[in-house]
């Protein structure tokens, strides 16, 4: 038997529980531990779902989650009809969704992801608030290698201390995700030259252990990237937030291979064909969700992608030198060959 801490946290079952059904279970889980209106019928709590939801949840609906609440391996909840009294209630008076203890597994998942977040690079990068969280729900449990080691290391990434733009990290999250309009100066590289930005967040990405702001620019008119190592003094500003359409956004983040689009340029289909020196390698690592092979009988393959061509893709393609050769388009034929 797994021995079980004095630690409280809400597990998710392996297949997931959507947030509207976990929203019932809750209310369900109020009701029933409410000693003032205790045996709550279907009805009652079809009513204060749509007191509290915005919604009527069918009977069926609410039979379904009491049935899933009492089945769940993650709730195993002790939820009985009651004849007498016409309604449900806990056989366990001291039950909640909300008090259901972790388990060793448990605790040690939970240290090994907070480990894994905190090695992806730099303390800006993993919201304090998020880390201190996580350290109270494990303050009551202690863990030591076997060997007693509690400093060794077991993953490293290529992060480098010291780099620029992390420090503005936590502030470029909130506003993504409340969606705050912000200001902040913006430095080109290439043109040398400092400009002042306005931008509507959408989501930070991280690109080559680099970290990317996404956002409607309001001096481009449109979705552009901007570097967290040159983005300097980001302020929010109280303005409407400008959003996008949802089908453009996933477009640009994620048709694409790198973070910059070449200028003027749509989704297209790339050919190129790679030594037996690299194929295993493109294999093993695919640049792109829509790379398929075509295996020669030589040992060398030929790929094709769907993405819009991006500066950092031609740069890719430089550093494999003669082991890479693009077939079409033309145009990035003749541009990676130029480049060479």
């Amino acid at each position: 038997m797994r021995n079980k801490k004095k630690c409280y946290f809400y597990k998710k079952n392996k297949m997931g529980i959507s947030k509207s059904a976990y929203s019932r279970y809750r209310i369900i889980d109020k009701m029933l531990n409410n000693q003032f209106k205790p045996y709550p019928t279907l009805e009652d709590i079809q009513e204060v779902c749509e007191s509290k939801l915005d919604y009527s949840p069918s009977l069926d609906t609410l039979e379904k989650d009491i049935r899933n609440m009492k089945q769940s391996d993650v709730f195993e909840a002790p939820i009985v009809y009651c004849r007498k009294n016409k309604g449900y209630y806990y056989t366990n008076p001291n039950y909640s969704i909300n008090s259901i203890p972790l388990t060793d597994d448990d605790i040690l998942t939970i240290k090994e992801a907070l480990d894994l977040i905190k090695n992806l690079g730099g303390g800006n990068r993993v919201n304090e608030r998020f880390s201190d969280a996580i350290q109270k729900i494990l303050a009551t449990y202690k863990e030591e290698f076997p060997d007693g080691n509690v400093d060794r290391k077991i993953i490293q990434t290529d992060y480098i201390e010291g780099a620029k733009g992390y420090e503005n990290f936590n502030r470029l999250f909130e506003a993504c995700k409340n969606q705050h309009p912000i200001s902040f100066v913006h430095y080109s590289y290439t043109k040398r030259v400092f400009n002042a930005v306005i931008v509507h967040p959408i989501r930070l990405k991280e690109f080559e252990n680099k970290w990317y702001l996404i956002g409607y620019s309001e001096s481009h008119k449109g979705i552009r990237t901007f570097g967290l190592d040159r983005i300097y003094e980001p302020m929010q500003l109280k303005r409407k937030f400008i959003s996008c359409n949802a089908t453009e956004i996933e477009s640009y983040c994620n048709d694409i291979y790198g973070v910059y689009p070449i200028e003027n340029q749509k989704k297209q289909e790339i050919t190129f064909i790679t030594s037996i020196d690299i194929t295993n390698y493109f294999e093993a690592y695919p640049i792109h969700s829509s790379q398929k092979a075509k295996k020669n009988s030589s040992g060398s393959s030929y790929f094709t992608i769907n993405v819009v061509p991006s500066m950092e893709l031609i740069k890719l393609f430089r550093s494999y030198g003669k082991h890479l050769e693009v077939i079409n388009p033309t145009w990035l034929r003749q541009q990676t060959k130029s480049l060479l």
